[in-house]
């Protein structure tokens, strides 16, 4: 498999995406900022 996002450096902001909530709802990135810096967790699920 191959990376073709390209590679943030320390300090530039995230790109605006779109994900899914744990109600499979989508969330906009972009609606986190608004409150401050946001912080990401992507855990992996082996099942």
């Amino acid at each position: 498999m191959t990376n073709t996002a390209p590679r943030l450096t320390l300090g530039q902001p995230a790109p605006d995406v779109t994900l899914v909530d744990i109600h499979n709802q989508p969330v906009q990135l972009a609606g986190f900022w608004a409150n401050g810096p946001t912080l990401l967790n992507f855990l992996r699920h082996y099942g």
